[in-house]
């Protein structure tokens, strides 16, 4: 059995959502997952935004990334969520697009706005996750090769990306 990572952003309400999962065993493709993820906008809405760590095919820990994310939209200073999940920066900037909003206006538009963003410039979402203070284990011997799927409880998971929001930038 292997060693390896998931990385899971999902959100369900009623009878829909959606669900970003990727298996893989790097810690940049593991990066890139969590950047896609946040750039379609689908991270500001809530839900599922963890990193679970396997060793011998068996669950080693999960870890909540709110806390270890930083976002900056163009318009908003750098966000990240403090401890208690209340969030720290994502003030307007003077003169941008959210100059004068309250929170609560802000994130209704918000999604939408990263969607679009991303559509245009993904690159223009900054995403950082602070890897030092998420302090995950190290994937040991035998590390789950490229290719090679994996069975989470009972589902089959291809090595990389199973998404409903593919496409969406």
């Amino acid at each position: 059995m292997y060693s390896f990572y998931v990385f899971e952003g999902s959100f369900w309400q009623g009878g829909g959502g959606w669900e970003h999962l990727e298996v893989c065993s790097d810690l940049g493709e593991l990066d890139a997952s969590v950047a896609y993820y946040v750039r379609t906008g689908s991270w500001a809405a809530g839900g599922a935004f963890v990193i679970r760590v396997y060793r011998g095919g068996e669950l080693l820990v999960e870890r909540e990334l709110d806390p270890f994310v930083t976002v900056k939209v163009p318009g908003l200073t750098a966000l990240r969520s403090a401890a208690d999940l209340g969030a720290s920066g994502g003030a307007p900037e003077p003169g941008g697009r959210y100059d004068g909003m309250d929170d609560d206006a802000i994130w209704d538009v918000l999604p939408q706005d990263i969607y679009e963003v991303a559509e245009e410039s993904p690159e223009a979402i900054e995403v950082s996750v602070d890897w030092e203070g998420l302090a995950l284990p190290a994937l040991v011997s035998p590390v789950l090769p490229p290719g090679t799927g994996v069975a989470i409880d009972g589902r089959e998971l291809p090595y990389g990306r199973t998404s409903t929001l593919d496409g969406c930038i």
